[in-house]
């Protein structure tokens, strides 16, 4: 029976009755496809993981008591198999193996295939969950979440390695929008292309920050002075964001060794709808969260 059969990334699943969905992934994932990853090009490495990662995920899906069809299961049983096959793995290794069956369903909406992720679980809970944050580094990771919402408001989607690398100097006020230079996932070092950031994530920035709409700093309340970088003027400090020192006018710098993961996992913890999709809802997984269906189409 072909829900018996335990595949292989490099086995042949059309020889033995295999559902459709292993023929999809080798199709998308195969040397030469004309496919490529939701964020741009596979390189060989993302080639390999992503289809040794969505194997495991449609294995489990075939050879467990209740085989689940994975083109109509509910995507909340994304978290059940990580729970199930991978909670002693670390969040990053969890993370990215998330971001690899989801991005494959991504793929299969596309095709007409089957629906995508599940959206309803990173929609007004994530942001509810991201408001009500209390604490000196409140206005920091409720910044991060919006920015990790960002393709969720309409707009491009801002991946965490891309967050983590946004600069202060890259960012433009245009009165009727704030757009970002940032460098693409997975592109040349001296690649830049210019994102608009959504108005909501745009107004947590500048509470980040403490600017003011004259351009100017609000003092911060826990040093009771400007900001002030003497090269700049009462403006936050050039270079990263979120990872400089001078950058935190209203939250602690995030440290390059510390992880948007964990930001994001401490949040879904603290939300009693979202904490038992603490493993699906990733930094990787909120990103790849669509616009709503119905928003869309207006």
């Amino acid at each position: 029976m072909p829900h018996l059969h335990r595949h292989s990334p490099n086995c042949h699943p059309e020889d033995c009755g295999a559902h459709d969905a292993y023929l999809r992934l080798g199709s998308w994932t195969a040397p030469g496809s004309p496919y490529k990853l939701l964020s741009g090009s596979f390189s060989p490495e993302a080639k390999r993981h992503y289809r040794g990662y969505v194997t495991d995920w449609l294995n489990w899906c075939d050879t467990g008591c209740d085989p689940l069809d994975p083109y109509t299961c509910d995507r909340a049983q994304i978290a059940v198999w990580i729970s199930d096959r991978h909670q002693d793995s670390p969040l990053a290794t969890r993370a990215v193996m998330v971001s690899a069956v989801t991005s494959f369903y991504g793929h299969l909406l596309e095709l007409g295939v089957a629906d995508g992720v599940e959206k309803n679980l990173t929609r007004a809970r994530l942001m509810q969950a991201a408001d009500r944050l209390t604490g000196r580094d409140a206005h920091r990771n409720r910044a991060i979440c919006y920015l990790l919402l960002n393709q969720h408001f309409g707009h491009e989607k801002l991946r965490p390695g891309t967050i983590l690398l946004m600069d202060v100097d890259n960012g433009t006020n245009e009165g009727f929008r704030t757009t970002w230079r940032i460098k693409p996932k997975n592109a040349d070092a001296s690649a830049v292309t210019t994102v608009t950031i959504s108005r909501d994530a745009a107004r947590l920035l500048d509470t980040y920050t403490g600017r003011q709409p004259d351009g100017t700093l609000a003092p911060d309340p826990g040093q009771d002075q400007r900001v002030c970088n003497p090269a700049h003027g009462p403006r936050p400090s050039a270079g990263a964001l979120f990872t400089t020192t001078a950058n935190r006018a209203r939250g602690a710098r995030l440290a390059r060794s510390d992880s948007i993961n964990r930001i994001v996992n401490s949040v879904v913890l603290d939300h009693e709808e979202l904490a038992p999709y603490t493993d699906q809802l990733t930094a990787d997984f909120i990103a790849a969260t669509p616009p709503p269906l119905e928003d869309a189409e207006k």
